[in-house]
């Protein structure tokens, strides 16, 4: 926006022009006293000439400019209108929608039809494959897929056969258990008789009691020992036999030291039991004495069944669950699938080199990589399709005109010729130094109407509307002042000229919405012939 101080205009006072007007017309009337002598008009004459005098006289002073009426000032009239406030800038138009389109298999490009530059249709084929390798990858990964299911079938059959042998061997060993349980009952019950026996002798020869309660305990505890002794020799004999056969020398020869010290341990025992039974003998007569062997012996075979129920159950391993764990079935599950997945992934990629790649929109190639005969590797580009349809013009604003940009805001675009509508998309929220180091601001502008003539990559021109008011009262831009405090316009009020300060709003390249500081009807001076000063007097004379 431009705004120029009004000079105001010099009043020039023409009454000496009059008077001299008025001099030379009074003298043409009469002739040179040096040449004529001079000659007294007639009365009839004089009145005549007095009139034409004062008629003269009066014209002249109408024609000039009276000092009573002031300078006479060029004014504008305040009225209402729209005002539009734009910012002109350029760019590159570009696409909004770029895509670049990677090889989906592995495999040799059969054809190549993409040319960088060429406009192409959706759906258009592009670039075909041989598929040959990947119909040979489809086959394998399918038999691939029927091992898995006949490993996973395999381990499930196994399991189940061990399962079946474990369940087995705990009937059997339950069975055992339940076997010597029951001669353990069998012989506490053989036990309690002869003891029941033992005492009946025992009364019968209370004399010897105190004796034969001596013996039967030593007796007893003699057979204790024994079941300690033959419990330990069975525990080694059975260790030995469980050792495995590539174990240490030393490790058998320790078990059978064992053995063998438990062995003649026992037979110290009952050489000394012996011994004490042909005492208890010798006390209490043949009958008490077989009493007592019997009880005796029962008690021993009972410390044996007892020891040999321990050793079973001690021997029984933890229940085991020999199916298929969850884990296992997981694992199971997780191979079947990766070789599902296998094959349909081979599938896929056969169908997709079998697809080949067509264009998903209406565009033109930009970027072409592939080249035909060649190996295309999974992931590699290909080419890049761009929209000619979704466009865009890409600015560069300098950052001190960043307030010019909203986004919404309406534009008109241009390229080449031709003139297309436009809207501001997008504007960036940082400024960042160009290529010249200088700070700017990118921002988009999305054409709404693209044709076949607009060209990617080509300079536009673009009109942004930065804002707009509508029906607001205005004035041109040439009749405004600014100073240090604010701006402000000369208006003419009774012929007297006034200083008034103004609100502007919004400011276009000739009109200026007057926010504030004026009506409608107001007479602003516009004339810059001259120096304008507050309260001088003037007569208004419109612009045409």
């Amino acid at each position: 926006m431009f705004k120029k101080r009004i000079k105001e205009e010099a009043v020039q006072n023409e009454a000496p022009q009059n008077e001299t007007v008025q001099n030379e017309f009074i003298q043409g009337g009469e002739s040179d006293p040096l040449k004529a002598p001079k000659k007294k008009l007639p009365g009839w004459m004089i009145i005549p000439i007095l009139a034409v005098l004062a008629l003269a006289v009066w014209g002249i002073t109408k024609l000039a400019p009276s000092e009573r009426a002031g300078t006479a000032l060029s004014v504008v009239t305040a009225g209402k209108g729209n005002v539009r406030q734009t910012y002109n800038t350029s760019g590159t138009v570009e696409s909004e929608r770029t895509k670049v389109f990677y090889s989906p298999v592995n495999a040799p490009i059969a054809k190549c039809s993409a040319k960088a530059g060429t406009e192409v249709k959706a759906g258009e084929m592009l670039v075909t494959f041989d598929v040959t390798n990947l119909e040979r990858d489809n086959e394998q990964s399918k038999l691939n897929e029927l091992s898995a299911k006949y490993s996973n079938q395999d381990a499930i059959e196994q399991s189940n056969r061990a399962a079946a042998s474990a369940a087995q061997a705990e009937v059997q060993a339950a069975n055992a258990e339940s076997t010597l349980r029951n001669r353990i009952s069998e012989k506490q019950n053989q036990i309690n008789q002869l003891e029941q026996a033992a005492n009946a002798a025992a009364g019968e020869a209370s004399a010897n009691v105190a004796k034969a309660e001596e013996l039967q305990q030593k007796m007893q505890e003699n057979l204790n020992q024994q079941s300690t002794k033959k419990a330990e020799k069975e525990n080694a004999d059975r260790e030995l036999a469980n050792l495995a056969p590539d174990a240490e020398e030393a490790a058998k020869e320790e078990v059978r030291k064992r053995a063998e010290d438990a062995t003649n341990a026992l037979s110290a025992l009952e050489q000394e039991y012996r011994t004490l039974e042909q005492q208890m003998g010798q006390i209490g007569g043949t009958d008490a004495s077989g009493v007592m062997q019997e009880l005796a012996a029962a008690k021993q075979e009972m410390e044996a069944l007892s020891a040999s129920l321990t050793d079973l159950q001690n021997s029984k391993s933890p229940s085991v669950d020999t199916g298929i764990t969850s884990g296992q079935q997981s694992n199971m599950q997780v191979s079947e699938n990766l070789a599902e997945l296998a094959v349909l992934t081979t599938e896929e990629l056969l169908n997709k080199g079998k697809e080949g790649i067509k264009a998903e929109f209406d565009g033109i190639i930009a970027n072409v990589q592939a080249v035909e005969g060649s190996s295309a590797v999974q992931g590699s580009e290909l080419f890049t399709l761009v929209s000619s349809k979704d466009v865009y013009v890409s600015l560069e604003v300098p950052a001190n005109d960043f307030d010019n940009l909203k986004t919404g805001s309406s534009a008109e675009v241009k390229i080449g010729k031709k003139t297309y509508t436009g809207k501001l998309s997008s504007i960036d929220r940082i400024a960042l130094p160009n290529e010249k180091g200088n700070p700017v601001i990118k921002a988009k502008v999305h054409i709404t109407n693209p044709d076949e003539n607009v060209y990617i990559g080509v300079n536009a021109k673009v009109t942004l509307n930065v804002a707009e008011a509508e029906n607001v009262l205005f004035l041109p831009v040439e009749v405004l002042n600014t100073s240090a405090d604010g701006d402000f316009v000369y208006v003419l009020q009774e012929g007297i000229v006034k200083k008034q300060p103004v609100e502007l709003g919004v400011v276009s390249g000739n009109r200026a919405e007057i926010v504030s500081g004026l009506e409608e009807g107001a007479e602003v001076v516009s004339d810059t012939g001259g120096s304008i000063t507050e309260g001088m007097k003037a007569t208004a004379v419109e612009e045409q």
